[in-house]
């Protein structure tokens, strides 16, 4: 190899500068392995260990060698040769010519002949003494082409598995596809329609699959240019190649043929400007630096139609052997290599932000792209399929919450049939009383005769301003078995937020304690209102409560829930939390914490009617988190609803430290999970804990799940990363979408849409904002007695089954979901 003069080249430093130095020609040392006595069931893993260590040896760039040779003998038949140079001195078109060169010495040697090389013209220096020339005399028109196209480029901000490092790191793998021959020769026909090149037409379905999976419009992308226009360069070794940067936009209407002719004129025109070195277009541009990831782009897209083949040598089978423990010099690399008329894929990624799986299933997205492409390159982007059809039968049903029938009773049916059954049961522990079944019902059946005299019926709004005493689940159910539909005013709230709920949703009957003290209740009857005590008869299309959003993105908005919701919710996930942890025979210990005016109170009045035991926590005690802990370990409760945030408290005031009594379920919602709290809960041995999530417009809770098995991901040694919300519950789902209200395949961001059961009806009096938000789930199916009455009431919904949520937050397919 004495021809090539950079591989006897050195780097020395003088006056801060690198400076170049030829060394004369001399033998190349080829140190001999053995393995050959090595077992053979051992035998790959020492020479993958062996492959390790040599390429983990830095080279002495100012002393060499910057080329190292090795011979492994496995067998007497099979050795490997390794050839190790640093990419100063070479890149992949010199792989290729020193190939060609070894081949050809090699045969020459075999047959005792004058091997016949290609005459070398010019050496290196030469080239780069002429390039150094050219940059001096160039104008300043090919910078200023770099500056205008990539002004605020952003960084592409593809989902990771893994939180994305401070500090980048270059931990790789290789993957490997091939797209086939047939394939291959309709996607060059394609680009030939379009007078495209096969390498723009790959660029442009990449771009498109990076847009998807990113969710990103504005796409930059590196590619290589080898540098080596002239055909003095065709047979030197050297590192010739510049990176340039491909940015495109990628809408989501703009059909194929419209991309791939801008794709054809940007790769043109950076071609054109190649001549500026990717290290000086850096230093002008100045992006915002960040550790954590490559400048100007991440993600590196290059066609190889010369090189990657191994060396032929007379009598000799050859094949490449990929090494172990690459590295990944950006977060993801396709490279296509043409071979035997199709095409050789390999996709290198960053192991610590991708795993394999990942990766693999973006390869296969691309595959099914490129044959949509084949097939019909007129189709919008948007529209071109990155889902088999297997994958949309998972995400679209087998994803989904199990259907079940659902009773079709009124919660008001159900909490009675639990009080019947379970009379003397203890139902509701607070600062002023402890009721049983029987006491309960019995308060709430005479505030609801009382209520039914004030004309108050299905469809009325009662509003209950009451303290946080017994007397508030009273009225609860009592405004639900008179038929009425119940609004909380806390009187916590700001006087400015209940003026305007009492404006906006114009209640008929306002409950306050001067009201319960001034009423009669002692002469109302006892027993349970039935339609003919009723106004009208209590239907399970009928609301049974209203709930205000936060108004945090605008107006506040009345959501409208009605009795089938919270029968669906309550055979749901409550149900399935209660059952395991009541295998002793008694009823569960629940902490109710949440405002009234929070939807998360309901769940208060479904435990009830599960027959468990709701204990009341007052007004002060659910703030302090000192005295809430003594309420749990007083009261020796099971379960806890908190946030996130306000668990944090709990857990430094002794929540589940210091051997006192412990709750057995903790269930945490109305924020995201972070990590280290996940962790902590996910490890605490004895203790349940549930990730619940959901927006009001979908009846408190719609996924959820336990901190346990598939509840995180995990990373290479098996230990969870990231909690997840969960799945979705029985009679419903949950779909990622895109912004076309198409599913998204696993891994790619979207918007969250729930549907089935528990969508509720609407917001009050805002028919607009309704349609917008609320769509129609037309793959859905009505579950098995989930239907509306024969007759009920007009204009009160659409049929459980017919209803969307809007979407509620960025999401990424592959259940259980992680928010973003």
């Amino acid at each position: 190899m004495a021809r090539h003069e950079p591989l006897r080249t050195t780097f020395a430093e003088h006056d801060g500068h690198a400076r170049q130095q030829v060394h004369a020609p001399r033998p190349v040392d080829l140190p001999l392995d053995d393995l050959s006595a090595v077992p053979a069931h051992a035998r790959d893993g020492a020479l993958d260990a062996l492959l390790a260590r040599e390429g983990a040896l830095p080279f002495d760039l100012a002393n060499g060698p910057l080329l190292r040779t090795r011979l492994v003998r496995l067998t007497d038949g099979e050795h490997v040769l390794t050839l190790a140079m640093h990419h100063i001195v070479t890149d992949g078109w010199s792989t290729a010519v020193l190939g060609r060169d070894l081949g050809e010495l090699y045969a020459a040697a075999l047959h005792g002949r004058r091997p016949d090389l290609p005459a070398l013209p010019l050496q290196y220096a030469d080239y780069a003494a002429w390039q150094r020339a050219r940059a001096a005399d160039a104008d300043d028109t090919q910078l200023t082409y770099w500056q205008r196209t990539l002004s605020d480029v952003a960084p592409l901000e593809l989902p990771t598995d893994r939180p994305r490092p401070a500090v980048r790191t270059e931990n790789g793998a290789l993957l490997e596809f091939s797209l086939p021959a047939a394939l291959t020769d309709r996607l060059r026909e394609t680009g030939r329609r379009a007078d495209a090149t096969l390498y723009m037409t790959l660029l442009a379905a990449c771009k498109v699959l990076l847009a998807r999976w990113a969710g990103q419009e504005d796409i930059a992308v590196g590619t290589v240019a080898s540098g080596r226009e002239r055909p003095e360069l065709e047979h030197l070794v050297g590192m010739f190649v510049n990176t340039l940067v491909l940015r495109s936009r990628v809408p989501g209407d703009l059909p194929f043929t419209a991309l791939l002719s801008e794709v054809r004129a940007t790769v043109l025109d950076a071609f054109a400007h190649q001549d500026v070195p990717f290290e000086q277009l850096v230093d002008v541009l100045q992006p915002e630096r960040d550790t954590s990831r490559t400048p100007l782009f991440q993600v590196m897209v290059a066609l190889h139609n010369l090189g990657g083949e191994a060396p032929h040598l007379p009598g000799l089978d050859v094949e490449t052997v990929q090494p172990p423990g690459r590295h990944a010099a950006f977060d993801l690399g396709f490279d296509f290599v043409e071979r035997d008329g199709g095409l050789t894929g390999y996709v290198e990624y960053n192991t610590d932000l991708f795993d394999a799986d990942t990766v693999e299933r973006a390869t296969a997205r691309l595959r099914l792209l490129l044959e949509a492409v084949a097939d019909d390159p007129g189709r919008a982007v948007g529209e071109l399929p990155l889902l088999s059809g297997a994958e949309r039968q998972q995400v679209l049903a087998q994803w989904q919450g199990e259907t079940l029938p659902v009773p079709d009773r009124t919660f008001v049916d159900l909490f009675e049939a639990q009080a019947a059954r379970t009379p003397h049961a203890t139902a509701l522990v607070a600062r002023d009383a402890t009721l049983d079944f029987a006491a309960l019902n019995d308060r709430a059946n005479r505030l609801a005769h009382h209520l039914i005299a004030l004309g108050v019926g299905p469809e009325r709004v009662v509003a209950v301003q009451l303290p946080r005493t017994s007397d508030m689940l009273v009225a609860l159910l009592a405004v639900l078995k008179a038929g009425g539909t119940q609004l909380s005013l806390d009187p916590e709230l700001p006087a400015e937020r209940r003026a305007f709920l009492l404006a906006d949703a114009a209640p008929q009957t306002v409950l306050t304690a001067d009201v319960l003290r001034d009423a009669t209740l002692d002469r109302q009857p006892g027993h349970n209102p039935t339609d003919a005590d009723r106004t009208s008869p209590l239907y399970g299309a009928h609301t049974a409560y209203l709930n205000y959003t936060s108004g945090s993105t605008g107006r506040p908005k009345g959501v409208a829930v009605e009795h089938r919701q919270l029968v669906n919710l309550c055979h749901d996930h409550l149900a399935g939390l209660v059952t395991p942890h009541t295998a002793d025979g008694r009823p569960l210990r629940f902490a109710l914490s949440a405002a009234f005016s929070f939807d998360t109170s309901w769940e208060g009045p479904l435990l009830l009617a599960l027959g468990q035991e709701v204990h009341l926590v007052d007004e002060d005690v659910r703030r302090d988190p000192a005295a809430f802990v003594r309420q749990v370990v007083e009261g020796r409760l099971d379960c806890v609803n908190v946030t996130p945030s306000f668990l944090h408290e709990l857990l430094a005031a002794g929540l589940l430290t210091g051997g006192h009594h412990r709750p057995r379920i903790v269930m945490v919602g109305g924020e995201a999970i972070g990590t280290p709290l996940w962790r902590e809960l996910r490890e605490t041995e004895g203790v349940t804990a549930y990730n619940v999530y959901g927006p009001t417009e979908c009846t408190v809770d719609a996924v959820y799940g336990p901190f346990d098995g598939d509840a995180g991901q995990v990373d290479h040694a098996g230990r969870a990363e990231r909690p997840l919300i969960g799945r979705p519950g029985r009679n419903l789902r949950a779909y990622v979408l895109d912004g076309a209200l198409r599913p998204v395949p696993v891994g790619v961001p979207g918007e969250l849409y729930l549907a089935g059961a528990q969508v509720t009806r609407g917001y009050l009096r805002r028919p607009g904002l309704t349609a917008g938000r609320f769509l129609a789930d037309r793959s859905a199916r009505p579950a098995p007695g989930c239907t509306a009455p024969a007759t009920g009431p007009a204009g009160t919904g659409r049929g459980c089954w017919s209803t969307w949520a809007a979407p509620t937050t960025r999401s990424r397919s592959g259940l259980p979901h992680r928010t973003r």
